[in-house]
């Protein structure tokens, strides 16, 4: 039975069922929470038609889906096809179609659908602390150990990310030795005294607790997630000031597999912005790479975290390909002190732009979905930059394409 695949996700922050911005810190668990595990959005189907390889959902009112989302069926006979998810193809105000070869001539309603969560399994959950199981890419359990900023606390809108292939579910710890111990046990975000973490704003301002993702566009912009049962990927702006465009981040965990034991783990991408009391400005330079307890860099010369503007033009010659095509390149992992190679992120690669002729990097218009010209799959770009500074120059591009992350 052909389908499109639904190993990866796609999520928006404007999503109806998340609706939500950088700065939303008292949202975050919950949204979190429906990213990794719940699903959002739940509606009852009214009656369903098929159509040759076309599958249409009707629903008795505005469902607030979107296309290229993957939903979840809860029951009947789509619920016994590639666990219930399907890839959504295109929607109108109360109907959702999606591909299904040989689907069933006759389904009945009244079962419910939502959008379907990476399946993250969340194993401990206290107050502002989640632990999450998922899967290396190697289909062993990893742990990923998320303490959000408290909702009663002065700081930035961060997270201290910890992960690891033990926990200790009674303390709420990650058990792992090669997992940095402020980020396996810290109470509080302030308490992850390496300050790894995952930065979304760059204020301490508690004015964009409760923002909606409209609230929050003027000072934000837009956001977007990739993710799998193998990795989740944030795209975002931290900006806290309107007259900013450049404070643009990508925070990560994407798998990596290496035959040594201490950097077989997911590169964790996060940011060091110093303490989550103060204010910082979101930039190249405070990006980080971690696998396990070790420091990594995504470049092998660079001083930053990445290579910027690396290509001297953006675009192949017309002798290759006779129009304006941009390549990207595996992102490649070094030790960060001796810059040898440990490897390749997997599902994580570095658009070639030159700083003349780049899209011009703004948090209204990135990160952008983009469609690739081989197979037509979405791509999901966004920007990191090196300082506070307009145009393209001192910019690195990250890509992550939507597409299975492992082909068993």
């Amino acid at each position: 039975m052909a389908i499109k695949q639904t190993q990866t996700k796609l999520f928006d922050f404007s999503d109806a069922g998340l609706d939500f911005c950088a700065g939303s810190k008292n949202l975050f668990p919950d949204r979190f929470k429906k990213m990794l595990t719940l699903g959002y959005n739940e509606q009852t189907v009214s009656s369903v038609s098929v159509a040759g390889n076309q599958v249409t959902l009707t629903y008795g009112g505005t469902h607030g889906y979107v296309a290229d989302r993957v939903l979840k069926i809860d029951s009947g006979a789509l619920a016994s096809i590639n666990g219930g998810e399907f890839w959504i193809d295109s929607v109108t105000t109360n109907t959702v179609t999606f591909t299904l070869d040989d689907a069933p001539t006759s389904v009945a309603s009244g079962f419910t659908t939502q959008i379907a969560s990476l399946g993250w399994e969340l194993v401990y959950e206290q107050a502002h602390i989640h632990i999450y199981k998922f899967k290396h890419i190697d289909d062993s359990d990893m742990y990923a150990r998320l303490c959000f900023q408290n909702a009663t606390g002065t700081g930035r809108n961060c997270i201290a990310v910890g992960i690891g292939r033990t926990v200790d579910l009674a303390l709420g710890y990650i058990a792992d030795p090669n997992c940095m111990t402020d980020l396996a046990t810290c109470a509080t975000v302030t308490g992850a005294t390496s300050n790894i973490r995952w930065d979304f704003t760059s204020s301490t301002a508690r004015t964009f607790d409760n923002y909606t993702y409209s609230q929050g566009f003027a000072t934000f912009g837009k956001g977007m997630v990739v993710g799998s049962y193998y990795h989740f990927a944030l795209m975002y702006s931290q900006s806290s000031s309107a007259a900013y465009e450049h404070f643009a981040a990508v925070s990560a965990i994407m798998p990596f597999q290496s035959s040594y034991d201490i950097l077989n783990y997911p590169l964790l991408l996060a940011q060091d912005n110093g303490a989550a009391t103060i204010t910082t400005s979101g930039q190249l330079s405070a990006m980080r790479a971690y696998l396990s307890i070790n420091r990594m860099n995504l470049s092998g010369n660079s001083s930053e975290l990445l290579d910027r503007n690396n290509a001297i033009s953006s675009f192949l010659p017309p002798t290759i390909e006779n129009f304006n095509t941009t390549t990207c390149q595996p992102v490649a992992v070094f030790t960060y002190s001796e810059r040898q190679f440990a490897g390749y992120a997997i599902g994580l690669y570095q658009v070639l732009y030159n700083s003349s002729n780049s899209p011009a990097p703004k948090k209204g218009d990135f990160p952008a979905l983009i469609s690739e010209i081989d197979f037509s799959n979405y791509v999901a770009v966004h920007f990191i930059k090196s300082a506070n500074s307009s145009g393209s120059s001192g910019t690195a591009w990250l890509s992550l394409p939507v597409e299975e992350i492992k082909i068993a």
